[in-house]
């Protein structure tokens, strides 16, 4: 049976999801075994013709909150109605392929498999409230507040325990019109079905990551000198991501070292208050 590798994406980042996600991931990973499948959330017509000429699969999908809630709902209704073995769940705007991937989808395959975050971003405290009901985000506090963060960017996991989880997600987002109770909802369904922790390498998250990285022509390079897998840019608005024309490319990828250093200041003032009051 085949996997997929399935991202979700709008306008404002589809020329992105074109000439560096797609071209990265193309040039890094064979795809004679895997569908790749785009959630749209609003493509231009240009961006849609050149989809289609790339041979991938479009979905066209309706946005009935923000995308970053609502593109769950959507992932439901087409794995419902498609059979595979595994999914890897991927952001499309903020994410490049420096190296296969491939070999993922034939380890722990009975289970989750995810990235967690070094550094405390605090989204438990910032998002429970008012995104979930009363009740149920005192439970989902309770039971998050010491594990570290597992990042949406990057989800690997049978497509049945996909159907599940996205259905109680579905179902314990009340408010889904905001960004940020996805990351909540899928943390506390990942790490009550069961979850295997993948090397940082798989989703490098720049900001938040221990193990610091270099760039040689566009590509990044742990300090070790081992190229990175996965590397995400991630950040809420873009004037928050920390490198500058970020891209697959030798003319890609310059440090922006003031928000760099101001956010990685940020996260580990605050993991150091929380340590504290532990």
């Amino acid at each position: 049976m085949k996997n997929a590798i399935i991202t979700s994406i709008d306008s404002h980042y589809g020329d992105f999801l074109i000439h560096h996600w797609l071209t990265s991931l193309k040039a890094n990973v064979k795809l004679n075994s895997v569908d790749v499948v785009i959630l749209d959330f609003g493509l231009t017509h240009s961006q849609l013709k050149t989809l289609i000429k790339e041979k991938v699969i479009v979905v066209p999908c309706k946005q009935t909150g923000h995308i970053v809630n609502t593109r769950f709902i959507e992932l439901l209704h087409f794995l419902e109605q498609n059979a595979y073995d595994q999914i890897l769940f991927v952001d499309g705007g903020d994410i490049i392929f420096q190296d296969d991937i491939l070999h993922l989808f034939d380890q722990d395959k009975d289970i989750f498999r995810a990235v967690k975050l070094d550094l405390e971003v605090l989204f438990y405290e910032v998002f429970i409230p008012r995104n979930f009901d009363k009740q149920e985000g005192k439970k989902m506090y309770e039971y998050l507040k010491s594990k570290p963060v597992l990042n949406a960017g990057f989800i690997l996991g049978p497509r049945r325990k996909f159907i599940h989880m996205c259905k109680r997600m579905n179902e314990a987002i009340i408010n889904k019109n905001v960004y940020g109770p996805d990351q909540v909802a899928l943390n506390y369904f990942l790490y009550q079905e069961g979850v295997k922790l993948l090397n940082r390498t798989y989703n490098f998250m720049i900001t938040t990551a221990n193990e610091g990285f270099d760039i040689k022509k566009g590509t990044f390079y742990f300090n070790s000198g081992e190229k990175i897998v996965v590397v995400h840019n991630a950040g809420h608005d873009r004037f928050l991501r920390p490198i500058k024309n970020f891209g697959y490319g030798e003319n890609c990828n310059t440090l922006n070292p003031f928000v760099y250093h101001l956010r990685r200041s940020f996260f580990k003032l605050v993991g150091m208050i929380k340590r504290r009051q532990e």
